[in-house]
């Protein structure tokens, strides 16, 4: 998958994909053009990133629930 598809299937920005990849989370191989191609195992991965995170927001928006 190219990361436009990632981005659309995550909802993450690609600034946030290519940060996810800077620390190690995913690791898309690079094609011959140089473009990332990730697997479904880094989809998974920033699909759990992202539910994790609106986690984060809900706690701080309603500390009640922690």
């Amino acid at each position: 998958m190219h990361i436009k598809d990632i981005e659309t299937r995550t909802g993450l920005s690609r600034a946030n994909i290519r940060y996810y990849e800077q620390e190690g989370l995913v690791h898309p191989v690079r094609a011959r053009n140089g473009y990332r191609d990730y697997s479904q195992e880094d989809l998974d991965t920033l699909l759990r990133v992202r539910l994790l995170r609106r986690l984060e927001e809900l706690e701080a928006a309603h500390p009640e629930l922690a």
